[in-house]
């Protein structure tokens, strides 16, 4: 992998696929949400926190409250839920970092980096969630 795939991304994406299985039919309450995807209560709920912020997801209130998907899944980025939860780092610090490489420009490494960096990126913005999306039948 180009760059770290931290758990945080992979619990984002499984809680978006979920909640896609779902869009605009049912609302699931995160104690269901948590065990279905065996993700702690705790991570769950801070996760849906930043999706939230981000308008990504949507929650309900009360007895009867839970979260939904509020972004049609046909238009739901796999990048825009990473971002949403942190993602911000690059291959490379070099293409980040001023006078973070001591060669002088252009340096064809840090080229590299970056034109392998973007490839990654514009696949996270052309890949939907609804590719992954998935419901309860699909987890027996």
């Amino acid at each position: 992998m180009l760059f770290l795939f931290k758990r945080e991304f992979d619990f984002a994406i499984r809680i978006c696929a979920y909640l896609g299985g779902y869009y605009q039919k049912d609302v699931i309450p995160i104690n269901t949400l948590s065990a279905k995807l065996l993700i702690t209560k705790p991570y769950t709920t801070k996760l849906v926190y930043k999706l939230k912020q981000k308008g990504i997801l949507g929650t309900v209130q009360g007895v009867n409250g839970g979260v939904y998907l509020n972004v049609d899944p046909s238009k739901l980025s796999l990048y825009r839920i990473l971002s949403s939860v942190g993602l911000d780092k690059t291959i490379s610090e070099c293409i980040t970092e001023d006078n973070f490489c001591p060669l002088p420009a252009p340096c064809k490494i840090h080229s590299y980096f970056m034109d392998e960096e973007n490839k990654v990126l514009n696949n996270l913005k052309k890949k939907m969630i609804s590719t992954f999306i998935f419901t309860d039948s699909d987890l027996k």
